[in-house]
């Protein structure tokens, strides 16, 4: 359309504290504070109100006060939905964005050069640990967003700390202290020796994710003290062992520390990686309910060490760990024991680590051979457990305990589990042939160190079937068998045996054979589910 008329530009300056009602459309500069201004115009003109708008400039210091938001979802004004009551809820855009805070809010870098600790520990503290913390609406998640954050100290870590990065590999904690890179604290500040002091409260409810926390000197990652309900999602341990490496106390991907008086407890790790530490795992103090899912360890001298320094009366050192469950986590490239329940010398009975459960693990052939590749001597154990109410249930260890028959040296004195325990191996099938006169090996177990097997089975033949308990005891020279089952109806036809199995020619019998007889000429074949507990 054609141009009628083109006003005229008016404008004012001065200092701010002499700007004037400006009329409608006119503009004043403060230049003192380098701020612009716009006057609205009359309530006759249509203006909503009377008075000065200011127009959003680099010198604007109300920008976030004085814009507004209103959530409109994800189709926006396409589809409209009411946030409130009667209307709309609006907040400032101040208000918004501080429903989110980084720690580069806080000077935090992530360059992978600038010191960081200073920063993200003060954002620590303001969140979480200052006085006036106690409200619950201050306790805002703490972002981290992807980088490598340098420190050089012990992030302390206080209650109802919610830390969040982008990933593992991605959002990096990188620390060079001779010390833990995490530590937990109470919420005046006080660490392990002093937590719980005049009233604090003490470690709890503290989340960690998304992140990977590394070490760039052979200290621990992160030190559980005095703590209850750590939840820790996604987090990736890695220190500076490697393999060949040998054992160092300081080197721990996890610990925790307690005091009689304040336990650890109720502490979960899920789909967490632990890399590069001489002990992946180290706890000796007492903590009750502990739970590793979904994880993976691998490069390590140990993989979970439990108990080592327990010894029944050091103050935090009285029980020791109970309730510690690993379930469905893979393990690999571990010199020595994945899992090792230490004794407890001295202490009274009843005392030391206790209770640990693995379910449903994945252990490779590199796990319990000092690195000696695989296929070499197995010199100890996968798992070891050399303390009461320990079990490894549906565990899947790549490994072979037996001797081999093609002549080769290898000899794996050391079974799989090993210690006071119980092994329950998964359900496997087995086909039963026909008119089998002679005695069959049906599957082969180490019988070293004198194990007891308990064999749970169910056979069918045809419309026959039976199910029965098969219990061998076993040494390196003897063997003795007993069969208890229930037959469906006529004599199903199969006799089960045990016996010693010599594989080569050196250190007499060790193997096991579990053995079957099908003499019935009936033509039909026979179907054999076991599953196999090994008593350690």
């Amino acid at each position: 359309m054609p141009i009628v008329q083109i006003s005229r530009i008016q404008h004012r300056r001065g200092k701010k504290t002499d700007l004037p009602q400006l009329a409608a459309g006119e503009l004043g500069w403060s230049v003192d504070d380098q701020r612009l201004y716009i006057g609205n115009g009359t309530v006759a003109d249509g203006a909503p109100a009377v008075g000065n708008t200011e127009v959003m400039t680099a010198s604007s210091s109300s920008f976030t006060t004085s814009v507004s938001h209103t959530y409109k979802g994800y189709l926006g004004d396409l589809t409209p939905i009411v946030t409130g009551a009667t209307g709309d809820v609006s907040r400032t855009l101040q208000k918004r964005l501080d429903d989110y805070v980084s720690v580069k809010d806080f000077g935090a870098v992530g360059d992978d050069s600038t010191a960081d600790v200073v920063a993200i520990q003060r954002a620590i503290d303001e969140l979480y640990s200052d006085t006036d913390q106690d409200d619950a609406r201050a306790r805002r998640t703490l972002f981290f967003p992807a980088g490598t954050y340098k420190i050089n100290a012990s992030l302390t870590i206080p209650p109802h700390a919610h830390l969040v990065g982008e990933g593992p590999d991605k959002t990096i904690i990188k620390n060079s202290a001779s010390a833990p890179a995490m530590v937990t604290e109470d919420d005046d500040g006080n660490v392990y020796g002093n937590i719980g002091g005049s009233g604090a409260t003490t470690p709890t409810q503290i989340q960690i994710s998304n992140m990977t926390i590394r070490t760039t000197v052979a200290y621990g990652g992160l030190s559980i003290d005095n703590a209850t309900k750590v939840y820790i999602n996604h987090v990736k341990f890695q220190g500076t062992f490697i393999t060949n490496g040998t054992d160092s106390s300081n080197s721990k991907g996890v610990s925790v520390r307690s005091t009689t008086a304040l336990p650890c407890a109720n502490i979960v790790f899920d789909q967490c990686q632990f890399t590069g530490f001489a002990r992946l795992v180290d706890m000796s103090y007492d903590v009750t309910n502990v739970r590793f899912t979904n994880c993976d360890f691998s490069t390590a001298y140990y993989g979970a060490l439990l108990g080592a320094e327990m010894d029944g009366s050091t103050n935090g050192l009285t029980k020791g760990p109970r309730d510690i469950q690993f379930s469905g986590s893979s393990w690999s490239t571990i010199g020595q024991q994945a899992i090792w329940v230490k004794p407890t010398a001295g202490a009274d009975a009843g005392t030391g680590a206790r209770n640990v459960i693995s379910y449903g693990n994945w252990y490779a052939e590199t796990v319990a051979n000092n690195f000696e590749g695989t296929g070499s001597y197995r010199e100890v154990p996968v798992l070891q457990y050399d303390n009461d109410e320990c079990s490894s249930m549906m565990d899947f260890f790549e490994r072979t305990d037996l001797r081999r028959a093609d002549g080769s040296s290898e000899l794996n004195a050391a079974p799989e589990l090993q210690g006071i325990g119980i092994q329950t191996k998964a359900i496997r099938q087995e086909t039963l042939l026909n008119n089998t006169s002679s005695a069959t090996t049906i599957n082969e177990f180490p019988a070293l160190a004198g194990k007891g097997l308990i064999i749970k089975y169910k056979i069918v033949r045809g419309t026959l079937d039976r199910t029965g308990e098969f219990v061998i005891s076993a040494s390196t020279t003897a063997v003795s068998s007993d069969d208890t089952f229930t037959e469906s109806g006529s004599d199903i036809g199969v006799t089960l045996s045990a016996a010693l199995d010599n594989k080569d020619s050196t250190a007499g019998s060790e193997t096991v054979a579990l053995k079957y007889v099908m003499t019935d000429s009936s033509s039909t074949n026979a179907t054999f589910d076991y599953q196999t507990t090994i008593i350690a």
